[in-house]
């Protein structure tokens, strides 16, 4: 994560290559946020991208900081910020050590972000520089990866085309490694026909919840609540085959 060509190409077709994330997630994200803070006044997205979830908080009249170690994703967010006529204050920095202007009710890190991390040991200092930006009784809400999605989806091949783009992406799990893999390719479509190409590869940190519990608690969290990501968006209980691939996690600072 602290390479600056993390997403240097990706960040600039993110948007066009990716759908809004599911309407199950937004759900399930809102249920968490409203059981923990009521009275939300100012929040942080880590790893905020291009700002999808940043311009959600900002149009609720929250005061709302991004935060993303990629600037070709800033450059878009800043477009996008832009445009949709809300204020976010944009941080470059690494979500290892990212500090903020002020300390702040919620900080959030959504879809696997925090998984993006290069060691086992950086969520230690991930937890720790999110406990220096919250005010006390503030919250970490965020999400996990597991090894079942990447064994399970990562490893099928997945195309998706859009207007002027066509996207290949197929991963796997390193058992050696103990990291979820992917690689990505997309063709953008250019001027006279011609399709120029790009290549990208990425590696995800893998956690037991047990191990997340207890690096939360050492960065001086508490109230540490997991969620099974299917089982938090459907009121009934979800078919074991889609259970497992995603946690959600939401820990209060002491």
């Amino acid at each position: 994560m602290t390479s600056h060509n993390v997403y240097k190409d990706y960040g600039l077709h993110y948007d066009q290559l990716w759908t809004p994330l599911p309407k199950g997630w937004q759900q399930a994200r809102m249920r968490l946020i409203r059981q923990a803070l009521p009275r939300l006044r100012s929040v942080c997205e880590l790893g905020c991208g291009t700002a999808r979830m940043a311009i959600r908080f900002a149009r609720k009249g929250l005061r709302v900081y991004g935060v993303d170690v990629s600037p070709a994703m800033l450059q878009r967010a800043r477009e996008k910020i832009r445009l949709a006529g809300v204020r976010v204050q944009l941080i470059h920095a690494d979500m290892r050590i990212f500090r903020l202007p002020e300390p702040v009710d919620l900080i959030s890190a959504e879809w696997g972000v925090v998984n993006h991390v290069p060691r086992k040991q950086d969520l230690l200092r991930v937890a720790k520089a999110v406990a220096r930006g919250l005010r006390p009784g503030g919250y970490f809400m965020f999400d996990i990866n597991r090894q079942s999605l990447f064994e399970d989806v990562w490893a099928e091949t997945e195309i998706r085309e859009t207007k002027g783009y066509f996207h290949v992406q197929q991963g796997g799990w390193n058992p050696r490694q103990r990291k979820g893999w992917l690689r990505m390719t997309w063709f953008v479509s250019g001027p006279r026909g011609v399709w120029r190409r790009f290549d990208q590869s990425a590696k995800q940190v893998h956690w037991s919840t047990a191990e997340v519990r207890r690096t939360l608690q050492r960065a001086g969290f508490e109230r540490i609540r997991a969620f099974d990501y299917m089982a938090l968006t459907s009121k009934n209980w979800s078919p074991a085959k889609f259970r497992g691939f995603k946690t959600l996690f939401l820990a209060r600072k002491k």
